[in-house]
C-alpha cells in the first residue's frame, strides 16, 4: 500500500473535522416522549425524527408486519433523561428484530435456536450476528416446552439502532433489548438482541443498557460511558454504515402452489398461510432468491412438525439477480401451525472469481437465513466455522454486499 501524505499549509484558525450525518431526513418531525408511549413501526422500521426527547416516560414499538428492527435517525439532539426505550420481549411476542419462541416439543425462531432436547429439557436462544451490528439483528427464541406441557418457548429481545447528526445523550435512563421467558416452566429463554448507538458525540452516564451486545460509536474523546449497569459496551470509531444496500436476500416463495404473502408475522398464533387437509404429499415449496450465486447450497427447516424434504439440501438455478430452488415435502402437520425457514450457504468467490483474501479473516462462506415472509440475515464464516465482522471484511467484499 502507497500512502500519500499531503501537507495543508494556512493562516486560518484550523481544519474542521469531518462530521457523522446519521442521514436523517426530519420527515418526522421532534419527538417528545413524556408520559408512556408506543410508536407503530413503519413498513422499513426506520423513523426520521428532528430532535428525540424521552423523560420520564417509556418508548416503546408495536412490531410491522416484516418485523424490522428499530432504526431511529435524528438530525438533532437525542436526549434520554430518566425515561426508557425498550425493544424487549413482551411475554411471546419478540422484540422487534427478534424472534418468536418454539412451539411445545420444538425448536425456536431464528440463527441460534434454542434446540428441544426431550427428556434432556429446552434449550435458551442465543444471538447470533456480526459484532458490527451491521445488519443489526434481534434475540433468537428459546425451544418450546417438554411434550405434553402446553405453550412456547421465550421469545428474543429486539434490536435498535439510534444515529443522531449531533449528540446521544443517556442520563439515569435505561434502553432495554431482553429476551422473554418461556410460557411455560419446561421451555427455553428468549436471547437478549442488540443495541447500537453512534453519534459525533455520545454520553451515558448512571444508566442501564441491556441486550446481548451494545455497542457505543463516536469519535475519539467524544464518547463518555460511566456509572452504568448492564451489558459493557463495545466502543469504536463511527462506522458511518447504517443500513446495508441491496443485499443478498433468500424466502420462501409458495408452498403446494400457494403463492405465500410478502410479509408474514411468524407468530405461533397467527396462521400466514391456511392449506387444504386435502392436499396430497409430496408437497412443493419454492424458495427464491435474488443476488446469491446460482448453485447455492438451501436447506428447508421445519418448527412445529415433523416434516421431512427431499431432497433435504438443494441448489439454487437460474441466474444471480433470481433464483429458485424447489423441495418436495412430505409430514407437514394437518392440525397444527408449521414454521418454514430456508437457509443459503455459498462462497463469496462465486460472486467474483478474482475475488483475493489474506490472512485469518479470509471468508470461506456466507451463509442467509429466512423465516416465511422474513427478510433474510446473512453471517460471514471463516473456515473453522467461527464468524468473521462486516468491519473486519476485505473492502472487495465490502462493496458486493454493500457495506
Amino acid at each position: 500500500m502507497v500512502k500519500t501524505v499531503l501537507l495543508l499549509i494556512s493562516f486560518t484558525t484550523g481544519l474542521s473535522a469531518q462530521t457523522f450525518s446519521s442521514g436523517s431526513t426530519g420527515a418526522d418531525g421532534a419527538l417528545n416522549v413524556t408520559q408512556n408511549t408506543t410508536i407503530q413501526l413503519p413498513a422499513s422500521g426506520t423513523l426520521n425524527y428532528t430532535t428525540v426527547n424521552v423523560s420520564g416516560a417509556t418508548l416503546s414499538f408495536a412490531l410491522n408486519a416484516m418485523n424490522t428492527p428499530v432504526t431511529i435517525l435524528a438530525t438533532g439532539a437525542v436526549t434520554i433523561t430518566q425515561g426508557t426505550i425498550t425493544v424487549s420481549a413482551g411475554g411471546s411476542v419478540p422484540g422487534p428484530g427478534g424472534f418468536y419462541g418454539g412451539a411445545m416439543g420444538q425448536p425456536g425462531l431464528g440463527p441460534a435456536p434454542g434446540q428441544y432436547g426431550g427428556t434432556g429439557g429446552a434449550q435458551n436462544g442465543q444471538w447470533v450476528g456480526p459484532l458490527s451490528l451491521v445488519p443489526i439483528i434481534g434475540g433468537s427464541g428459546g425451544a418450546g416446552p417438554t411434550i405434553g406441557d402446553v405453550g412456547i418457548g421465550g421469545s428474543g429481545g429486539g434490536a435498535i439502532l439510534i444515529a443522531s447528526s449531533a449528540s446521544i445523550s443517556v442520563t439515569e435512563g435505561n434502553i432495554l433489548a431482553n429476551g422473554s421467558g418461556p410460557s411455560n416452566y419446561g421451555g427455553g429463554t428468549g436471547a437478549n438482541g442488540a443495541i447500537r448507538l453512534v453519534s459525533n458525540s455520545v454520553n451515558v452516564s448512571l444508566s442501564n443498557l441491556q441486550a446481548a451486545v451494545v455497542r457505543v460509536e463516536a469519535p475519539a474523546g467524544s464518547l463518555t460511558y460511566t456509572g452504568n449497569i448492564g451489558t459493557t459496551p463495545v466502543t469504536a470509531p463511527i462506522n458511518p454504515v447504517t443500513a446495508l444496500t441491496n443485499p443478498p436476500t433468500i424466502a420462501i416463495s409458495s408452498v403446494g402452489g400457494y403463492p405465500a404473502p410478502p410479509a408474514t408475522s411468524a407468530n405461533w398464533g397467527t396462521i400466514n398461510l391456511l392449506l387444504p387437509t386435502q392436499l396430497q404429499d409430496p408437497i412443493t415449496v419454492i424458495v427464491q432468491a435474488q443476488n446469491v450465486p446460482v448453485g447455492s447450497q438451501v436447506t428447508l427447516m421445519f418448527s412445529g412438525s415433523n416434516a421431512t424434504a427431499s431432497p433435504a439440501t438443494t441448489t439454487l438455478s437460474g441466474t444471480t439477480a433470481s433464483s429458485s430452488a424447489t423441495f418436495a415435502v412430505s409430514g407437514l402437520s394437518r392440525s397444527g401451525v408449521t414454521v418454514l425457514s430456508a437457509s443459503a450457504t455459498f462462497s463469496p468467490s462465486q460472486l467474483s472469481a478474482s475475488l483475493k483474501q489474506f490472512g485469518p479473516d479470509a471468508v470461506d462462506k456466507v451463509e442467509l437465513a429466512a423465516a416465511l415472509g422474513r427478510p433474510a440475515k446473512y453471517r460471514f464464516l471463516r473456515k473453522d466455522g467461527t464468524e468473521v465482522s462486516a468491519a473486519d471484511l476485505s473492502p472487495e467484499l465490502k462493496r458486493m454486499f454493500g457495506y
